[in-house]
């Protein structure tokens, strides 16, 4: 009897015993105090030293896990470099095949998605990230353009040579047909036949355009009326093109680059910059559910990468925009040479978090949230994360890409819908100084009959007179 009570006895002991050890050991390892964590190097949130011990934001996570909890934890990267997603057949790869597979019992880094919490729990949530935009940052030279075009567009260029040339042209008529312009010159210098050459009405218009005085203004009513909406051009173009020039001058020497887009929602209408993320993640599947059109035009556009790498160098060559969590765009954009700009978009509709990945119905998961809490509440999270992501920038802060929303913007040059009414003004007054010059012929033909007539009359008055003296004499 007493052997039996002995036997219960030692059997309920090591039983009590294996629960015990499973409870700190989810993976069978019974009698260890070791857990196993899954974890990727990534920058400044993991990567191996020289004499292979880990360093970073994860690192330092799990040092304060194991002084919270008093649990050892052990690094294991997984076989295929996977955080993890489902693949066509239906099994999970990467770390998060791992976890349902029970090779190890944690896992870092993994981002908090409905298909992954189908098949394993996630803590709370460890840092919130949002999806953001890794482009080539925009040089000043993009600002600073040609001064010709930046002063003013080429319509804007054309419409002044063919208002120049149309005054020109309705001159070099004015003079030949007119009779005031011809008889005033004849008087004045004598050299009546100059006036009647196309290249002196190009140089009347191109001296009152630069300002300068020449040996002959218009002297009939029609050239004068012509000059006097063409010195009204003259001054207003001028006044358009002073501010212009003003602005080119001085304002792209103080305003920031511009960026060529500011929200997911450019980049899907922008057919310039193509998108850029990894392929088969939470992110392409982010896009690909998208409620949205943007989102979805996004993800039809998207260039898939097999690895980060890859996306850089595609946002460095410039014309892709690399979609990332902010760890990593805050990352790069603070790496020499210092060519990146990280652009966010509307956190509440990017937001991601980053979460520990338990095994399911791991005994893991409370003790876990609770340090997450404690170490939130005390603020150490953050000091980690500002530890190895904000400080550790290589780009000094003066270099750092401006906000989309600055102050300054390029100057904008002169358009041709700024110059079109003194334009249209112009070719008006051009028309009618035509038809005023038709009623100065008119005119001068019919005042020039009138005298014709006294003269015809006076002889004949003459001879009668002086036949009657030669009577009377």
């Amino acid at each position: 009897m007493a052997w039996a009570v002995a036997l219960l006895v030692g059997t309920l002991l090591g039983v009590t015993c294996t629960v015990s050890a499973q409870e700190r050991n989810a993976t069978g390892d019974i009698g260890s105090r070791t857990v196993i964590v899954g974890a990727i190097e990534y920058h400044n949130f993991l990567h191996k030293r020289e004499d292979g011990t880990y360093a970073g934001f994860h690192m330092d996570f799990l040092t304060e896990l194991e002084q919270m909890l008093g649990i050892d934890f052990v690094i294991q990267e997984p076989a295929d470099g996977k955080y993890g997603y489902l693949t066509e057949d239906g099994t999970w790869v990467g770390m998060v095949g791992e976890l349902v597979r029970g090779e190890i019992d944690i896992a870092l880094g993994l981002t908090m998605a409905s298909m992954r919490e189908r098949v394993i729990d996630f803590s709370t949530p460890l840092t919130n990230e949002r999806l953001e935009m890794l482009i080539k940052k925009p040089g000043r030279q993009l600002v600073r353009r040609e001064w010709w075009y930046a002063i003013m567009t080429l319509p804007v260029w054309f419409m002044i040579m063919a208002s120049f040339l149309l005054v020109g042209i309705v001159m070099f008529v004015i003079i030949r047909v007119s009779p005031y312009e011809n008889r005033a010159y004849s008087a004045e210098v004598g050299e009546a036949s100059r006036l009647s050459t196309f290249g002196h009405s190009l140089w009347l218009c191109f001296s009152a355009m630069s300002w300068q005085g020449v040996d002959y203004s218009p002297r009939s009513l029609s050239g004068r009326f012509l000059y006097v909406f063409w010195f009204g051009f003259i001054v207003w173009t001028l006044i358009l093109c002073t501010g212009a020039t003003v602005g080119f001058l001085t304002v792209p020497a103080a305003a920031p680059p511009m960026v060529p887009v500011q929200s997911f929602g450019d980049l899907a209408a922008n057919d310039e910059i193509r998108p850029a993320y990894f392929a088969g993640g939470a992110t392409e599947a982010y896009f690909k559910n998208s409620l949205f059109p943007s989102y979805h035009r996004i993800h039809q556009r998207a260039i898939l990468v097999r690895s980060e790498d890859e996306g850089i160098r595609l946002a460095r060559e410039g014309g892709v925009a690399f979609i990332a969590e902010s760890a990593s765009t805050l990352f790069f954009s603070n790496r020499k040479p210092c060519d990146l700009m990280a652009i966010s978009d509307d956190v509440s509709l990017t937001a991601r978090h980053q979460a520990v990945g338990l095994q399911a119905n791991s005994p893991l998961r409370e003790v876990i949230n609770s340090a997450i809490l404690q170490l939130r509440e005390r603020g150490r999270l953050y000091l980690l994360y500002r530890k190895w992501m904000i400080d550790r920038g290589e780009c000094p802060r003066s270099d750092s890409p401006p906000t989309p929303s600055a102050s300054f913007a390029p100057s904008k040059p002169l358009d041709h819908w700024d110059i079109m009414p003194i334009f249209i003004e112009l070719v008006v007054a051009a028309i009618l100084a035509l038809c005023i010059m038709g009623i100065e012929v008119k005119w001068d033909k019919r005042t020039s009959k009138s005298p014709q007539k006294k003269t015809g009359a006076a002889p004949s008055g003459n001879s009668a007179g002086q036949r009657d003296d030669d009577t009377n004499v």
